[in-house]
Order: structure tokens, then C-alpha cells, then sequence
């Protein structure tokens, strides 16, 4: 069972995170546990818009409240198996929002789904009935019986646990040591600079890449560095200078930079900026 949790408050769509830390037996696999809803309001608000940044990571969802909006689609559904995104998402905050999920650390979702990340990549979600083996639906059942969190966390626990001894396979450890060198170097080192440190070459990189993470190793240095990005101009507010922002992220050229930023956020820097100014003030 998780040992800790972290608050985060509400902005302007009333949105409350609460993030759960997952056990040591899953602390290698399992960014944390997380959970969603909206924070009672009064009036008859509008329904907000969260931004969903991807991480090269993979997830599953279950839904406890109305039917889940995800970048302008109804979905009509129980749970889900939340593949590697390579675009921002952006979810609508309805009034009866109530979300339940797990977060796996980039790469390490295989053991527990039993699938190629490359088939799950994408932007879309995979409804939990299309992976029966997975059996989603019935512990979508069982956390549903179970209101209270730390009950929740304890049978996901379970689940996860249950699911990691039955796959008990080694970790990769080629494919860890590239994503943590890839980290460290948040992004900004070519992929064949991490190759000429490898026992091996690209395309046996890039087939470790597309099985265990659904991208690959470029898109996801790529992934990194916008995110790089986004702290930065986070950290810097309304004063933020792009330019700097840039150069700071490893590009030396504004027009990659937009680029970049565009193409997985939807939105320019400058956009994003005036975004963080709204949202956090």
C-alpha cells in the first residue's frame, strides 16, 4: 500500500490531484498512483479544459464519474489502458468528474500488460474490454465496491503485484540505462551520441524502444526536452523569455523550438506562456 500522498490544489477548473506513492515492491515499475476530481463549486460553472502532457509513459484509468471527455471525444466506458502519448491531451473537467489511476515509469508498463507499447502508442485510450486477459473490468468492479482511497490503492496494489510475479521477467537493462541516460541529459543529446556508448547499434535501440516504451528513442529525447521547456517557462512566469527558454532546452534556433513545442503541446510557447499565466497566475 502506498506511505504517502501529496495534495495539489484546485485551479480555475476546480480540478483536485492527489498523487499516491506506490510500495517499494513497485517503485521500479510504478510512478505513482493518482487520483481526480472535481472540487464542489458554487454556481453552475462550465466545464474546464486540463492538459494532459505526455512523458513517454503508459497508464490505466478508471472512471467513477460521468462518461470521460478526452480531447473533444465522449467516452462511454469503465477503464482503460492509457498508452504512451505523443501529443498533449486535454481533458474536460465536468461537474461529476471522479478518476482513479496508475502511472507507470516510462518503459515499464510491459510486464503488467503484456502488450507492445508500439500497439497501445498513440493518442487515443484503449478500452479495457479490448484486453480481456488484463482483466480490467472486473477490478474496475471491485475498486468501485471500495470507496475510501487507501482501500483503492491496496487493491491496485494487489493487482500489480499479482500481475508482476506472473510475468517475472528481468528488467531490461540496457533499455534503463538508455532512458535514465536520456533523462539526465533531459533530451538534448543525439541519439547517436547514446548509440556510440551502447554495446550495440541503433536499430537493435530502436526495436527496445518501440516494445517497451511505443516510441521512439528520438520522439521520446523530443518529449523530454519540451517538457524541459514547460518547467522553464513555468519557472520564469509572464516574464519568461522564449528566447532563453530555447537556448536553455537545447535548441539553437527559435523556429525548432516552435516547432517542437507545437507539435506535441498544440500550442506555441508563447501560447503555452500566456496558459501558465491563466492557470497559475
Amino acid at each position: 500500500m502506498s506511505d504517502a500522498f501529496q495534495l495539489y490544489p484546485p485551479g480555475g477548473t476546480g480540478l483536485v490531484l492527489r498523487y499516491f506513492t506506490p510500495s517499494a515492491a513497485l517503485r521500479a515499475y510504478v510512478q505513482c498512483y493518482w487520483q481526480a476530481q472535481r472540487q464542489a463549486q458554487g454556481g453552475s460553472e462550465p466545464a474546464g479544459i486540463e492538459l494532459m502532457h505526455p512523458d513517454g509513459a503508459a497508464g490505466l484509468l478508471f472512471n467513477f464519474g460521468d462518461a470521460l471527455e478526452r480531447d473533444g471525444e465522449r467516452l462511454h466506458g469503465a477503464c482503460w489502458v492509457d498508452g504512451p502519448k505523443r501529443r498533449t491531451a486535454r481533458l474536460t473537467v465536468g461537474s461529476q468528474l471522479e478518476l482513479l489511476g496508475v502511472r507507470f515509469l516510462p518503459g515499464m508498463a510491459l510486464p503488467f500488460l503484456g502488450e507492445s507499447l508500439a500497439v497501445l502508442a498513440g493518442g487515443g485510450l484503449t478500452p479495457g474490454e479490448a484486453l480481456r486477459r488484463l482483466e480490467l473490468e472486473a477490478l474496475h468492479e471491485r475498486l468501485l465496491e471500495t470507496p475510501d482511497p487507501a482501500g483503492r490503492i491496496a487493491l491496485l496494489e494487489g493487482y500489480l503485484l499479482q500481475r508482476l510475479r506472473r510475468y517475472a521477467a528481468p528488467q531490461v537493462l540496457a533499455l534503463t540505462a538508455s532512458l535514465d541516460w536520456l533523462e539526465r541529459h533531459q533530451g538534448q543529446a543525439s541519439v547517436a551520441t547514446l548509440v556510440a556508448e551502447l554495446p550495440f547499434g541503433q536499430r537493435h535501440l530502436e526495436r527496445l524502444f518501440q516494445r517497451h516504451v511505443g516510441l521512439s528513442p528520438k520522439r521520446y529525447a523530443r518529449l523530454l526536452r519540451v517538457a524541459r521547456s514547460r518547467e522553464l517557462i513555468k519557472q520564469g512566469g509572464a516574464r519568461a523569455s522564449l528566447t532563453d527558454t530555447a537556448f536553455a532546452a537545447g535548441y539553437f534556433d527559435q523556429a525548432h523550438f516552435i516547432h517542437d513545442f507545437k507539435a506535441v503541446t498544440g500550442l506555441t510557447p508563447g501560447g503555452y506562456r500566456d496558459h501558465v499565466r491563466r492557470r497559475y497566475g
